[in-house]
């Protein structure tokens, strides 16, 4: 699919960026950095980090990318975190709250050390991350949060195992609306993207095998995966100016997988 143009404007905008090592959080760094923001780019892997910043620095220029290697789902490292991001940009304008990992284990095998890993992660990570963050925006008035949810906060995924992904992701689903109603009043927007598959390192390996991959397109109706540039433009969105009027809004991006 051809990349569309990004149309936003966030040039004197700091942006956080949680996950920005691959898939869709790299992709949203790119439309940021295109798109004129500040970027913090945060992964527990410092290297795709770094080697991402030396690509958008190209983009942004080389006081405009600042990388932090982070453990989101230890509240130390997320503490450091803000506070290195606010004494380089003084600001963090935009959030977008996406670390998160999968591990696909029936039910009735996962361990409960199993079950922790992905749930520190994938819910206690995004909310440390959520309330570090928006404390710096309750005291500025004003923010955007974006927190990435998925299809599988609505559903469970069919023949895959990943029950207790599900389960985080209807976890921050929730967290998502809990956090609107509590900041609505410090004009603070919290939402949260819910994609379905998309073309990440992750999924590509999940359906290496050209006829799961068929199978699986054939169960969406639009007939293809998602590219991570599809979702960057989601957010952007709701990161903009456009969606001042939306909070605790849970956005679907999955080419109708879940209507039917």
């Amino acid at each position: 699919m051809k990349e569309e143009k990004i149309k936003y404007n966030f040039t004197g905008e700091t942006v956080l960026v949680t996950g920005a090592g691959q898939g869709i959080g790299e992709a949203v760094s790119r439309a940021f950095a295109k798109a004129g923001a500040k970027l913090v780019l945060v992964d527990i892997d410092k290297g795709k980090i770094e080697k991402l910043k030396k690509e958008l620095e190209i983009i942004s220029g080389k006081n405009n990318i600042l990388t932090i290697k982070t453990d989101v789902s230890v509240p130390e490292d997320v503490k450091k975190m803000v506070e290195k991001s606010i004494n380089v940009f003084g600001k963090i304008d935009i959030l977008f709250n996406n670390a998160g990992v999968n591990k696909r284990i029936p039910l009735k095998d996962v361990t409960f050390e199993e079950w922790r890993n992905i749930m520190k992660v994938n819910l206690d990570g995004i909310f440390l991350v959520a309330q570090a963050v928006g404390n710096v925006m309750i005291k500025e008035k004003k923010g955007k949060i974006i927190n990435t949810a998925s299809m599988s906060a609505f559903i469970v995924n069919e023949h895959l195992n990943d029950g207790v992904y599900c389960i985080s992701k209807a976890g921050v689903r929730m967290l998502t609306k809990a956090l609107a109603v509590e900041w609505a009043k410090y004009n603070i927007e919290v939402n949260a993207i819910a994609p379905g598959y998309t073309k990440t390192p992750l999924v590509v390996q999940l359906i290496a095998d050209a006829e799961k991959r068929e199978a699986l397109e054939k169960r969406i109706p639009q007939n293809r995966l998602a590219e991570p540039d599809e979702i960057a433009r989601a957010v952007l969105y709701l990161a903009s100016s456009s969606t001042t009027y939306i909070t605790g809004h849970i956005l679907l991006i999955d080419g109708g997988y879940t209507v039917w």
